[in-house]
């Protein structure tokens, strides 16, 4: 059984990804489904077919799409987690590159895929690094100006900063005043030394990556939860997704606008969700029917279309604790369907959200 995100499960089985790269963003496996002329996203092939030479009749099973960018590696998580299963409402957040959100409250399923970039596994930072030995991942500081306490990944010297670190010190910069809500340093600085010893500093042109990072992320969340009409707190179970949720900081993470306002005592981390979703696929037939049922109910949200999109992003940006956004969408009406169309003001905000 193969999960993977839409284009890398497609890479896998040898199929054009160029359909995953333009709009409507949907795989070719998707596009048929939409048409009638295949049953499902699944794909099906013998192994000798993609080169796994194991059991001349074995089979390797692609796990369906959810849809556009939320892939079979989502949908494994779901079979892991059996999400939905659980009485009251459940919310699952898989962060990464790209952040998917599901939301259910057992019979209603949306979600959601957050483009939310590298900056928090590392990428487009100066001194971010995976997860990986050396890695700061936990920080403390004492005061403004006073000493920054570390964690490394491994005990070993710190040689970068991963994820989980970087929060600790958006969400310590904002405790002690050290940062403005727009990721400002205090007058006069561009950059904190975290690691003095290595070199290792923090400074506004990471800031400024990571707020548009966790921008998307809150997006996605508050968009799933407005059109279900809830709020943050009104979530009974949040799944952390992912490698990097495992060792995130939920209040920190709340602090900064990265996760929305849940009940921290509510939150699960699952790891490796989607492995061992896999895993369950690959043993189980009776699960495998099920996944199909359940993706097919879920409700594909894209972000830009909700009119309060751009507000939201641009309000993401701030380093502080998620809007509720909690009021139902408005019923249609007559007016145009382009946002920018029945808000012309935004033409401006969007501009200068693009170039911040």
């Amino acid at each position: 059984v193969i999960v993977a995100n839409t284009t890398m499960r497609d890479l896998f089985f040898g199929l054009d990804v160029t359909p995953i790269g333009e709009s409507p963003y949907r795989s070719s496996t998707e596009h048929a489904f939409r048409a009638g002329s295949a049953p499902t996203t699944t794909i099906t092939r013998l192994a000798h077919q993609v080169g796994l030479l194991i059991g001349p009749r074995a089979r390797v099973i692609g796990a369906p799409l959810i849809s556009g960018h939320v892939g079979a590696d989502i949908a494994a998580d779901l079979v892991a987690l059996d999400f939905g299963s659980k009485p009251g409402i459940s919310l699952l957040v898989d962060i990464g590159t790209n952040t998917e959100v599901v939301l259910t409250d057992g019979t209603r399923y949306l979600a959601a895929s957050c483009p939310a970039g590298p900056a928090f596994e590392g990428g487009l930072i100066r001194f971010g690094m995976p997860g990986a030995d050396g890695a700061i991942e936990k920080v403390r500081f004492s005061d403004v100006g006073g000493p920054i306490a570390f964690d490394t990944i491994g005990e070993v010297d710190p040689t970068g900063i991963c994820g989980s670190g970087l929060v600790d010190i958006l969400a310590e910069l904002r405790r002690t005043g050290w940062m403005t809500t727009d990721g400002r340093l205090r007058p006069g600085e561009s950059e904190i030394m975290v690691a003095p010893e290595q070199g290792i500093s923090f400074s506004r042109a990471d800031a400024s990556q990571l707020a548009q990072a966790k921008a998307a992320n809150a997006c996605g969340q508050q968009i799933l939860l407005r059109t279900m009409g809830i709020t943050a707190d009104q979530v009974d179970h949040v799944y952390l997704a992912g490698g990097f949720a495992n060792a995130i900081d939920v209040q920190n993470a709340i602090a900064i606008g990265m996760l929305a306002p849940v009940r921290p005592e509510n939150v699960i981390r699952a790891g490796n969700a989607a492995l061992r979703g896999a895993e369950a696929l690959l043993l189980s037939a009776r699960r495998r029917a099920h996944l199909e049922s359940i993706v097919q109910r879920i409700e594909h949200i894209e972000l830009e279309t909700d009119p309060d999109f751009f507000d939201m992003f641009v309000d993401g940006c701030q380093f502080h604790p998620v809007a509720a956004w909690a009021r139902p969408p408005e019923p249609p009406d007559d007016r145009p369907a382009d946002p920018l169309s029945r808000h012309p003001g935004r033409h401006r905000r969007l501009r200068h959200a693009r170039g911040a």
